[in-house]
């Protein structure tokens, strides 16, 4: 087994951080609109990253790649699924609501947790699950259907929701709403794993050239040059929002600084992994996955905005002070997830698919 890059769990674990602080934030402003440029593609460019340093996905069987996939994303995504609908199902009964009340919550999140729409951040899993399966096949393609694709991947949310609208049209009035809602959040889903396969290619592509780079005073300079060229280029769209299948008034930059971006923190990260410990970063890029599956499906982050609005005064702007305090919300959101992580890592490893001989912190 090839040893670990020293900056592959930092760029995750960075990326988690600011995953948790946009879903702190609710007023746009100018940190929103460059946290959303990558911060979910980075980890899509960075499963490239790891397919092409260890060459798994031309060396397995698709049996052996399906097995490793399934375990380390389907199995979480079914328990932490099962645990959120408990939790959900049980806050509406806590509150004493009708029991058709209940029942209607628990046929909701049921539905978008089969259909894959996932609960809450939860919808990341069958996304990159979909993207790792479809580039798997991608890569043992003939090369017009990988240059062919290297183009029509650019279109793969525009696609989607094109496919989305004309089954609406034509569902309507002949389905339900219920099943047109389900169908609809199983073709998001394929659709951004599309997505997602196109930035794992771009990943596994530029990895290539990338550990070629002898240079670290090179990786410095040009992490700088992209990360600056992206917080520019950030500002000139709108909010990014994958979920939603929402890439922005400006498309063409979504793709732009999602690679921009990633490479830049990663460069960066890069110089620095071999001058200082970033034990803290490695720890959220190791237990990213769980961290994903937890902090707003059984509500930490609504404990988290809540419990600081209560002690103190937050802006209904989105203004530096706004963002300076759901900095502030995220530190106690890390002290809650981090404590959670611990347990779950000790007494409940088994629910991220993994074995505890695999568990890292």
């Amino acid at each position: 087994m090839k040893e670990r890059i020293g900056y592959v769990d930092a760029a995750k674990g960075l990326g988690m951080l600011l995953i948790m602080l946009g879903h702190i934030t609710k007023y746009d402003n100018p940190v929103d609109l460059w946290m959303s440029s990558f911060k979910v593609v980075i980890f899509y460019i960075m499963s490239g990253f790891l397919m092409s340093y260890t060459g798994s996905v031309k060396k397995r069987s698709f049996g052996v790649f399906m097995k490793k996939t399934l375990t380390s994303l389907a199995i979480p995504y079914v328990t932490f699924s099962i645990l959120g609908i408990m939790f959900k199902v049980g806050c509406i009964y806590v509150k004493e609501k009708p029991i058709k009340k209940i029942t209607k919550v628990f046929w909701e999140y049921l539905w978008d947790s089969v259909f894959l729409a996932g609960i809450n951040s939860m919808w990341f899993l069958p996304t990159i699950f979909f993207g790792e399966i479809i580039f798997f096949f991608l890569i043992r393609s003939h090369i017009a259907i990988k240059l062919l694709y290297s183009v029509a991947g650019l279109y793969a949310i525009t696609a989607t929701n094109n496919i989305i609208d004309s089954f609406v049209l034509r569902a309507d009035g002949k389905l339900t709403q219920t099943s047109i809602d389900n169908m609809s959040a199983l073709l998001s889903a394929i659709g951004k794993g599309f997505m997602a396969a196109w930035f794992i290619g771009v990943g596994y592509v530029i990895y290539k050239y990338y550990r070629k780079i002898k240079s670290d005073g090179l990786k410095l300079v040009a992490g700088i040059t992209f990360s600056v060229v992206n917080i520019i280029l950030s500002q000139m769209n709108s909010h990014i929002d994958i979920h939603m299948l929402e890439e922005g008034d400006k498309p063409a930059l979504f793709y732009i600084c999602g690679i921009v971006g990633s490479l830049g923190v990663i460069m960066i990260l890069d110089f620095l992994s071999k001058r200082i410990s970033l034990s803290g970063l490695d720890f959220w890029g190791k237990n990213s996955l769980a961290v994903m599956c937890t902090h707003t499906v059984f509500g930490l982050r609504s404990v988290a905005y809540f419990g600081w609005e209560k002690v103190t005064f937050l802006p209904d702007v989105g203004n530096h002070k706004y963002v300076g305090q759901c900095i502030i919300i995220l530190a106690i959101l890390m002290m809650i997830e981090y404590s959670l992580i611990l347990i779950i890592n000790s007494k409940f490893w088994f629910l991220l698919g993994k074995k505890k001989s695999q568990i890292v912190s």
